[in-house]
């Protein structure tokens, strides 16, 4: 019975290993590597939520794979992998411009994931959010929230004290200071290189142009009553440094652009 017992301790042991390897290699974007072995996987494992976690992150159709990380947080609501798929919600509401959205989602990972790797970028990311939609009391409250619950935080980059436990619009004290955010509408102008239904599409356009070395967002957008993805270059703080870029970009892949006012 030992000897069974030590055999069970051995194999889950190499077991965790062997997933670590396979996130290592995912990383290293050995993409093909694991899409080879995860049918193997499945077919041994089909009800292990690493596995699960594998699969969902080798998909390519944004839209879906957000589905699917919500429905992964349902099913496995305790499983090691669950803050991450939280935070790749949150980092997808970010990337497609629904601040409002994603700072809510973000806000999660401190509150509810005590050990997760991910606290400092959720925060930083929900700072930005809350920044994008004008809700600086927001920033404040969470801010000294956060702090006071996991004082290794950094939060220096907003100007506030790092060893403050409150924060209070509008006054200072040794306790008390004013958290300073940027302001969302000193760089407001963008160029949009396109706008396109499909995610997909607006996905190709961003890799294509990533190369030239500025930075690109896939913002979502309303249209007409439709919902479209614009690829947008951001930010300068005026129209005649967006609309250098603009030329620029169209004189190298021939994509044509509007420069446009979006504090």
């Amino acid at each position: 019975m030992k000897l069974f017992s030590f055999f069970i301790l051995f194999s889950a042991l190499n077991f965790g290993q062997s997933f670590d390897s396979y996130f290592q290699m995912l990383e290293d974007g050995r993409i093909q590597e694991v899409k080879d072995q995860l049918p193997e996987l499945k077919s041994k494992y089909p009800y292990d939520p690493a596995v699960s976690y594998l699969q969902l992150l080798i998909n390519d159709d944004g839209d879906s794979t957000f589905v699917q990380f919500k429905r992964y947080i349902i099913q496995y609501p305790n499983s090691d992998y669950t803050d991450d798929a939280e935070m790749k919600i949150g980092e997808y509401l970010y990337s497609r411009g629904l601040y409002g959205q994603s700072s809510q989602q973000l806000k999660k990972i401190p509150l509810k994931y005590s050990k997760s790797e991910h606290i400092q970028r959720a925060v930083d990311l929900m700072v930005l959010s809350f920044d994008a939609t004008g809700e600086t009391d927001s920033v404040q409250y969470y801010l000294a929230k956060f702090k006071w619950k996991y004082p290794q935080l950094q939060v220096k980059q907003y100007n506030v004290d790092p060893n403050t436990t409150e924060l209070m619009p509008g006054k200072t004290s040794k306790n008390k200071v004013t958290a300073k955010i940027n302001n969302p509408n000193a760089n407001p102008w963008v160029v949009q290189l396109g706008a396109f239904g499909k995610y997909s599409n607006a996905k190709r356009l961003k890799s294509i142009v990533s190369n030239a070395g500025y930075p690109i967002k896939i913002v979502e957008v309303m249209s007409n009553g439709k919902r479209l993805h614009a690829v947008r270059v951001v930010r300068f703080s005026s129209e005649s440094e967006a609309e250098k870029v603009g030329k620029e970009i169209k004189s190298k892949y021939g994509v044509n652009f509007r420069v446009l006012k979006r504090p």
